[in-house]
């Protein structure tokens, strides 16, 4: 029973530890500022290279619902839009495994995903206002963005999917009636398939950028996909802490 409580302390340990290495690195590196991103989309470059240019800068963006649909709209490819929410999902569940072992990364700006205001392409902490970097908040992981509704309030209605969303958008279901609905519902896909239950930081997000844009594309208006990002991470958030938790209490 000891031996088996020591393993799984060792594993959250070399997690924080690995998570804190990959974060000196972030805080030595200059934050790729969103309008460059998007240069680099609307001049021609392959999705690849855009991807690693933002990789490489070891910069995360705090998208809301109706950026990734702006986003598109302004020449950004599927597969960069799907790379900006798996980062940022990834940065999350990051945040919330420190937040669950006391572990802080400071006020370390780049550290943190990058507040963003698309529709002026600006981005970073100096940029956009945001909660200030590393301000500790009660009841939820540090770095996390304002407009996320962690704690959530308890689920008073069936599940809800991206395709009831788009469903009661094509059906005329007035717009606060759908946002209503979305923030008393538990998301019917928080966490995609793969890799849910092991200990690393590449969780696949069960809502892609790609699918948010589509919705856009398909009607869905930009407060409406706001409410189901910030949903999604809300619960996305719960699930991690939850899990962590279970991990932590295995005898």
């Amino acid at each position: 029973m000891q031996r088996s409580w020591l393993k799984a302390s060792l594993i959250f340990a070399v997690a924080c530890l690995g998570g804190l290495r990959a974060d000196l690195g972030l805080a030595l590196t200059q934050p790729l500022a969103i309008a460059e991103a998007v240069k680099m989309s609307q001049s021609g470059a392959p999705p690849e290279e855009v991807i690693q240019r933002i990789r490489n800068a070891k910069t995360t963006y705090a998208l809301r619902g109706s950026d990734f649909g702006k986003l598109k709209g302004i020449g950004v490819s599927d597969q960069v839009l799907d790379y900006l929410q798996q980062s940022f999902v990834n940065d999350v569940n990051r945040l919330t495994l420190y937040w669950m072992q006391g572990a802080s990364l400071g006020a370390c700006a780049s550290c943190y995903p990058q507040p963003v205001d698309v529709d002026k392409l600006e981005s970073g902490y100096s940029a956009v206002p945001a909660t200030r970097p590393g301000e500790y908040e009660p009841g939820r992981p540090t770095g996390t963005p304002a407009w996320v509704p962690y704690p959530q309030h308890v689920p008073s209605a069936a599940p809800i999917s991206a395709s009831d969303v788009e469903r009661m958008t094509r059906d005329g279901v007035p717009q606060a009636q759908i946002i209503d609905r979305i923030n008393r519902s538990p998301l019917t896909r928080v966490v995609g398939v793969g890799g849910s239950f092991a200990v690393h930081s590449q969780l696949v997000a069960g809502l892609s950028g790609s699918e948010l844009a589509r919705l856009h594309d398909a009607g869905v208006e930009y407060p409406v996909l706001d409410a189901l990002q910030a949903q999604f991470l809300a619960q996305f958030i719960e699930y991690e802490r939850l899990r962590y938790q279970s991990l932590g209490k295995k005898k």
